[in-house]
């Protein structure tokens, strides 16, 4: 019956990253195919280095997934391989919930035409749900197979990197929405949720 939770657990990270991974991918190539309904488009260096994101993240997965012991795992592996799912599987939601709050929603940094500020749904439970999403997949990936390896690509690379291409989409934010955007970014936190007062 362990056994089995372990594997199951363990399935639902890889396949939670490799769905997101993809998905990324394939709305790079949406974008990049519909980019005439741009304003403004960057694509700087912070946009390339993070560009590179969702197919390490398919490449890191592949790796740990094939080197993740099959059988014999200790009561720490499966507490862990839960752990990383549920850290997954909230990743994945948080990602839906996103699109659900911005039907619009495109990979990259640009303004359309038509764009308005969302400050609603997950965007305002935090200001970048689709980023602190990417991060909770790569930490569900991290802690569910215990890897060494994603988590120095995690420390190393996504955090600094996601950091980065915050601070630059906010710029870029603050440019085109000016006093709105600065009222949202006083409002909401930027990926850590924080309690909401009570009311009543």
């Amino acid at each position: 019956m362990f056994a089995a939770v372990y594997t199951q657990a363990l399935f639902i990270v890889a396949d939670v990253a490799y769905l997101r991974g993809a998905g990324v991918i394939l709305a790079f190539v949406r974008t990049f195919l519909g980019r005439e309904r741009f304003v403004t488009f960057r694509m700087g260096w912070v946009e390339t280095v993070c560009s590179v994101e969702p197919l390490l993240l398919l490449i890191v997965t592949y790796l740990v997934q094939s080197g993740a012991p099959a059988d014999g795992a200790s009561l720490v592996r499966i507490g862990a391989a839960i752990l990383g799912a549920a850290l997954s599987l909230g990743g994945a939601g948080l990602l839906v919930w996103s699109f659900l709050s911005w039907r619009g929603i495109f990979a990259g940094h640009g303004v359309l035409a038509d764009h308005k500020l969302v400050t609603r749904g997950a965007y305002g439970f935090v200001r970048h749900p689709v980023y602190l999403a990417a991060l909770l997949v790569w930490l569900g990936l991290t802690v569910g197979y215990l890897s060494r390896t994603a988590f120095v690509v995690t420390a190393l690379y996504v955090i600094p990197v996601y950091l980065l291409y915050i601070r630059s989409e906010e710029d870029m934010m603050l440019e085109t929405f000016g006093d709105a955007y600065r009222e949202y970014r006083h409002a909401v936190p930027m990926l850590v949720p924080r309690p909401r007062p009570a009311t009543g």
